[in-house]
């Protein structure tokens, strides 16, 4: 499941979800975390909102939105830990599903298919600095690399033959005499009434995998009843491809797009897919590829928009529809995915140049992306 369906299911819930929304400050009255001030990041535009409890789940920014607000924790709640990724063309050999083993030091890595390249990670830095700006070391690259090396002896590949690398912060429990890989993966829930914040937590720790489990655990802590976690289903017998494939068949036709585009719809949407295949049969614009290399097409940038909540260019091709961590990405794709949105938004010129401009800034800020050469064999 990808995250934006954790997101629409939230908001079918009842949730209400601002995008490009930044916490100011949390407001404390009389010891009582009462709201916080919010500022919408693309148009500038402040806005209290009140509320009885606040859950703080801004993983690496946790310790700052405390800071901010003045609410003094008698340590950091966070060990922050950059963890860097490398992402490679094909090489003869690789493995054609994930592989999780040991790296030249013992840690865990893992060799993942992904996008039509691989994905190999990750590393362990300490990184008490900004998150929104943490980029892979050339150390971290090289031990990545050496790792791979020793799994694959029989390619020969540097540093010139990464396609981009990318790095993000792991927000560990706070521990200042433990090493990275011997701080806790638990997460918990650190209650602010000792700080003078009473009705505030934070979340600190944990995974994606168990998300579903905190989200749970938050719901009990102020006081909503909260239902536990579904049974495990049954798996079905016989030839599970070909009910997919049938899927696939009846996207296809329901949206009079190629195969290719019907089979990204069903493995990317799922349940999801029939409702956009249906949205782009009557519009040819909408059938047209985001780019002249993938088989995602226009339709999903507006579902993304419309159901998503994705407001930029950048949130669609980065976080909702991420073609652009494809291997194909350039700039000509950037120019050609936002013509074609911007023909089926009715985006007036100008608005594509903005969307245009400031995605390549976001893209060239967090894949950093070295000359390509010709990976060695």
């Amino acid at each position: 499941m990808k995250l934006a369906e954790w997101l629409v299911e939230a908001v079918e819930a009842g949730c209400v979800a601002r995008n490009h929304t930044q916490v100011v400050t949390v407001d404390i009255r009389d010891g009582v975390a009462t709201g916080v001030l919010l500022r919408d990041q693309l148009s500038g535009q402040e806005e209290h909102v009140e509320s009885r409890w606040i859950i703080n789940a801004t993983g690496p920014w946790a310790d700052g939105i405390c800071e901010k607000s003045a609410i003094r924790t008698q340590q950091p709640m966070v060990g922050g830990v950059r963890g860097s990724h490398i992402v490679l063309p094909r090489f003869a050999g690789a493995p054609d599903a994930a592989l999780y083993t040991e790296a030249v030091d013992g840690r865990p890595v893992f060799v993942v298919p992904w996008n039509g390249q691989m994905l190999v990670g990750t590393t362990e830095v300490p990184d008490g600095s900004d998150p929104a700006r943490v980029q892979p070391s050339k150390d971290e690259i090289d031990y990545l690399l050496r790792s791979l090396r020793e799994l694959f002896p029989q390619i020969a590949v540097s540093e010139d033959d990464v396609q981009y690398s990318f790095a993000g912060v792991r927000p560990l429990p706070y521990s200042p005499n433990a090493s990275p890989s011997a701080l806790s993966r638990r997460h918990y829930l650190h209650d602010h009434a000792p700080d003078g914040a009473a009705h505030m937590i934070s979340v600190i720790g944990g995974k994606l995998t168990t998300a579903g489990w905190v989200a749970r655990e938050c719901a009990v802590k102020v006081g909503i009843s909260a239902s536990g976690p579904a049974r495990p289903s049954v798996a079905l017998e016989g030839d599970v491809g070909g009910l997919l494939e049938q899927w696939i068949t009846e996207v296809e036709e329901a949206g009079g797009i190629s195969r290719g585009a019907a089979r990204s719809l069903a493995e990317w949407y799922g349940r999801r897919s029939l409702a956009i295949a249906r949205s782009a049969r009557d519009r040819e614009e909408l059938r047209t590829p985001l780019c002249p290399h993938t088989q995602h097409i226009v339709a999903e940038a507006l579902h993304a928009f419309a159901h998503e909540h994705a407001t930029t260019l950048a949130d669609v091709l980065l976080r909702r529809v991420p073609v652009a961590l494809g291997a194909c990405w350039s700039t000509e794709c950037s120019r050609a995915a936002a013509d074609g949105v911007a023909a089926a938004t009715g985006w007036s010129q100008r608005r594509a140049g903005s969307e245009f401009e400031n995605f390549e800034a976001e893209r060239g800020a967090f894949l950093q992306k070295p000359p390509r050469t010709t990976l060695m064999r």
